[in-house]
């Protein structure tokens, strides 16, 4: 009787530590599907011919719309509610990415404020316009962790993050709004330099000095 009453009490535990609410900022990228969603509502979205990670697995809830203790639940008409979505590895499993849809103006400053908060300044941050006001695009990194945001100066923005060893992530994220980034950690490659010895923006004034600025005409300082 007593061991039952036990594993009982072991069951209710286990149920309450998976109804908690999960903070994204935390995520390791070493949490395995079975046991990363729990009791949150979830479904598989969109299947896609990536070669080693699944489609996505949505959820809309609040109790994973989470970053450093900032509450990402929001909704705007004629765009939808924030959404997170989440890939695994074929393989094992293994949470390999996830994406946050944001809808509103509201929930972007609160998701870039998060990240200064989590990170401090922002690696690489663009214009996507020259005559914005604010900038489009921002990288954070953690070790071995990226954090792309883009489309913040627009209606929605997507954050995208993963960790920086999927080889196949890697080469098809840092593009579109991240190109010039993409061709400065290419120049650091093919030159044997690294982001110490060469700055994005010492890199931006070489192309400008070159006689190409649209480096340095879209860079905003962190």
């Amino acid at each position: 009787m007593r061991l039952i009453i036990l594993n009982i009490i072991l069951i209710l535990i286990l149920q309450s530590c998976n109804s908690q609410k999960k903070d994204l900022s935390k995520i390791t990228f070493t949490e395995k599907y079975n046991t990363f969603f729990g009791d949150i509502p979830h479904k598989f979205n969109l299947s896609i011919s990536a070669k080693t990670y699944t489609g996505y697995y949505e959820s809309e809830s609040n109790e994973i719309l989470n970053f450093n203790n900032s509450d990402l639940n929001d909704y705007k008409d004629g765009y939808g509610t924030n959404t997170a979505r989440f890939a695994f590895t074929k393989k094992d499993s293994v949470l390999c990415e996830y994406n946050i849809d944001l809808t509103t103006e509201k929930s972007i400053q609160t998701i870039i404020q998060a990240l200064k908060s989590k990170f401090g300044k922002a690696k690489y941050v663009n214009k996507f316009d020259l005559l914005d006001d604010f900038p489009d695009a921002y990288i954070w990194q953690d070790k071995q962790i990226i954090y792309l945001l883009s489309g913040a100066s627009q209606n929605s923005a997507t954050l995208t993050v993963f960790n920086i060893s999927y080889k196949e992530l890697y080469e098809n994220r840092i593009s579109g709004p991240f190109m010039y980034y993409s061709d400065y950690l290419e120049y650091l490659n093919k030159n044997k330099k690294t982001e110490k010895q060469i700055t994005y923006y010492q890199y931006a004034k070489m192309m400008e000095h070159d006689g190409n600025d649209y480096y340095i005409n879209s860079y905003v300082k962190p």
